[in-house]
């Protein structure tokens, strides 16, 4: 696959945008310099936006939040208006000569996000334009909430709840009827099970894992595993069989497929779809698993790290509490993982937890937290946009 080429010091990223049954319908891109200086009024960040950033949203709307000089010097109209969403914040300045600039690229078909929007603030005045209203949740109480939604929906636009951080917050926007969320409650278990208890509906997910993580496991000991369960022989046949390889000739069995991909890689894939068969959340958390994974794994190769397997695991499992709703602890004790990869998981520990962390920063936009993650001689961007096009790639062979 081909990533486009970033200034070397830009880092970009993208947070996703759902509608109330939780399907992504856009993306939030944020755009910074590697030293923390605000980079969305350059031209290489423009730049960036239109080459890499474009290319992370897999044809949904882009969000981006825009600075005084990328409006007022034309960056914007670079953009396609039908892939982007203009975000204002609420550190722009809205003197008269913005104000006029934003309602002019707003008739000539450019949608208006206003973010974090607060009453009686400048932003008032662009109500009218606004396609997209958004409210952090955060620093509101359910009965201000309640007034505000009343009075903003009387002008259109649709009503977004950012900020959403767990799923209380996530209920109590549903219970409001917000258009729209955005956070990071996706990532968060929903219930966390009494101490020692699996749910049911989760436990044959759970052992399936425990047998692939065992650390003496062969080849005959993987083809036992894949072939006693039907779903997933069929998934690693339909895989192998892909555009995503295109072999020469079709691949019949398991053992083939063993043969042809390698422990290591069919012992990934079939972690991968252990947990990638939760029919009960967002598509999304899946995606953010094989990204992490994959990030994981490229950064410890290029930090020259023998155990890449080890990062790809360590990536891939960290949302495992989310994905099973249970205790991060309570799953870590059943899964046979080495003492490096749980203390990753659990405390960020070690290079593996060290990398982790700064993948997880990384996705969520908090880059001053990269500060102590060594020079790359890819840049970190493209590093992200090459995990991000693997993780739609790779789920869009077993979805």
């Amino acid at each position: 696959m081909s990533i486009a080429r970033a200034a070397t010091d830009i880092l970009i990223a993208r947070q996703p945008v759902y509608d109330p049954a939780l399907r992504v319908v856009a993306y939030e891109l944020l755009v910074q310099r590697r030293d923390g200086s605000d980079a969305r009024a350059e031209a290489d960040a423009s730049g960036t936006i239109a080459e890499i950033g474009l290319s992370l949203v897999s044809g949904h709307p882009a969000h981006i939040p825009v600075s005084r000089a990328m409006l007022l010097d034309g960056y914007v109209t670079a953009l396609p208006p039908e892939r982007v969403v203009l975000g204002v914040g609420s550190g722009l300045d809205l003197d008269d000569v913005v104000r006029s600039t934003i309602e002019e690229l707003v008739a000539a078909g450019y949608p208006l996000a206003l973010l974090d929007f607060e009453e009686a603030s400048e932003a008032e005045s662009l109500l009218p334009f606004a396609a997209v209203v958004g409210l952090d949740v955060r620093t509101r109480d359910r009965a201000v909430l309640r007034s505000e939604l009343r009075r903003l929906r009387q002008w259109g636009g649709r009503l977004l709840a950012r900020g959403v951080e767990e799923h209380d917050d996530l209920e109590l926007c549903q219970e409001l009827r917000f258009d729209l969320v955005q956070g990071n409650f996706f990532c968060q278990p929903r219930v966390v099970a009494e101490s020692g208890v699996v749910p049911v509906n989760k436990l044959a997910r759970i052992t399936m894992l425990g047998e692939l993580q065992k650390p003496d496991i062969d080849f005959d000991g993987l083809q036992d595993i894949i072939g006693r369960d039907v779903g997933l022989s069929y998934h690693l046949l339909r895989f192998i069989n892909s555009a995503f390889f295109a072999l020469p000739r079709r691949v019949e069995s398991i053992r083939d497929a063993l043969v042809l991909l390698g422990v290591i890689n069919v012992r990934k894939w079939a972690t991968l779809m252990a947990l990638a068969d939760a029919d009960d959340k967002p598509r999304e958390l899946v995606v953010t698993a094989i990204v992490r994974a994959r990030m994981c794994e490229q950064l410890a190769l290029s930090y020259q790290h023998k155990d890449a397997e080890g990062f790809f695991t360590t990536g891939l499992l960290s949302v495992v509490d989310a994905l099973m709703d249970t205790s991060l602890v309570e799953l870590l004790a059943s899964l046979p993982l080495s003492r490096e990869i749980i203390e990753a998981l659990l405390n960020y520990e070690g290079p593996k937890g060290r990398i982790l962390r700064a993948v997880i920063a990384y996705e969520r936009g908090a880059f001053a937290e990269l500060g102590e993650l060594p020079p790359t001689r890819t840049p970190l961007s493209e590093i992200y946009a090459e995990a991000v096009a693997w993780a739609t790639e790779t789920l869009g062979t077993i979805g």
